[in-house]
C-alpha cells in the first residue's frame, strides 16, 4: 500500500457500528448511539468534531460523504443491519441533491451535492459486536465472521471500484466480555487476513498499548475518541 495517497478534498465514507455513530449524521435507516441513546449522554460526544472519524477526516482535509454506521450492528449475519446487506456496503455515496458534510476547522457544514459523489476512501471499523455476541468463526455457517467480512469487502469493492478501503482492527479494554466464546484477537486476525487478501489497507489499532477511555468498556468518551483518532491517523500516515 505504499502508493496510498491522501489529498485535500477527498471524500470519506464509513461503515461502522455504535462507536462510529452520531445522531443526525447518518442515512435515515441507521440507528445511532451517540446523542440518541441516553447512556451516551455522559460521554462528552455532542458534535462531529468530537468523533474519531471527523477528527481523522479533518486531519487529512477531506469531506464526509456518508457515515453508514448502525448501532448494535454486526458484520456477520444474513439480515439487516448486518454489513453483508446492500443497505450497508452499497449506500456509501451521496446522490445529486442530497447533503454531504464538509469539515471546516472541525465544524461540520451541510453541503448539497451537485452531482453524485462516490467515496475516495472507505473506513471500516466493525467487528466489536461480532465478538461481544459470539459470532461464529471458521465453522460451516456461510455467514460466519470469516465469510461475512470478506463478503462485505468484495461487495464494497465492486460497488466502489475506485475507492481505497482501510479496515481497522479492534481495541479491547481490560475486563470487557470475559465470557466471550473467542478472544478479540481471533476477530482481528480475520480482519487482517480478509483485508490483505482483498488488497485493502489495515489500520492497526489493536495492541497499541494505549488506553482508550470509555463509558462502559466499549464506547469511547471524548478523550477516548481523541486517542482512537490518533491511532487511525498514525496508521494511515504509515500507508503513504
Amino acid at each position: 500500500m505504499s502508493d496510498f495517497q491522501f489529498t485535500s478534498g477527498q471524500s470519506y465514507s464509513i461503515i461502522g457500528d455504535s462507536i462510529s455513530t452520531l445522531r443526525g449524521y447518518h442515512p435515515p435507516f441507521c440507528k445511532a448511539f451517540y446523542m440518541q441513546n441516553p447512556e451516551s449522554m455522559c460521554s462528552g460526544i455532542a458534535r462531529p468534531s468530537d468523533t474519531w472519524w471527523a477528527k481523522v477526516i479533518r486531519h487529512f482535509d477531506g469531506v464526509v460523504c456518508i457515515n453508514n454506521s448502525y448501532s448494535g450492528s454486526q458484520v456477520s449475519g444474513m439480515i439487516f443491519p448486518s454489513a453483508t446487506q446492500q443497505l450497508r456496503w452499497g449506500e456509501l455515496h451521496c446522490n445529486q441533491g442530497e447533503y454531504y458534510y464538509s469539515l471546516i476547522k472541525g465544524k461540520a457544514g451541510r453541503t448539497i451535492c451537485t452531482e453524485t459523489m462516490n467515496p475516495d476512501i472507505i473506513l471500516i471499523y466493525m467487528g466489536t459486536n461480532d465478538w461481544l455476541f459470539n459470532a461464529p468463526i471458521g465453522d460451516l455457517n456461510r455467514f460466519n465472521f470469516d465469510y461475512s467480512y470478506a463478503y462485505m469487502l468484495e461487495k464494497a469493492q465492486k460497488r466502489y471500484p475506485n475507492a481505497k478501503i482501510i479496515c481497522g482492527t479492534l481495541f479491547q479494554n481490560n475486563g470487557v466480555a470475559p465470557q466471550a466464546t473467542y478472544p478479540i484477537s481471533f476477530y482481528n486476525r480475520i480482519i487482517r487476513k480478509s483485508a490483505k487478501e482483498a488488497g485493502c489497507a489495515i489500520a492497526e489499532l489493536a495492541g497499541s498499548g494505549r488506553e482508550i477511555e470509555t463509558i462502559d468498556g466499549i464506547h469511547p468518551t471524548y478523550q477516548g475518541m481523541q486517542v482512537l483518532s490518533e491511532l487511525w491517523i498514525k496508521s494511515m500516515e504509515n500507508l503513504k
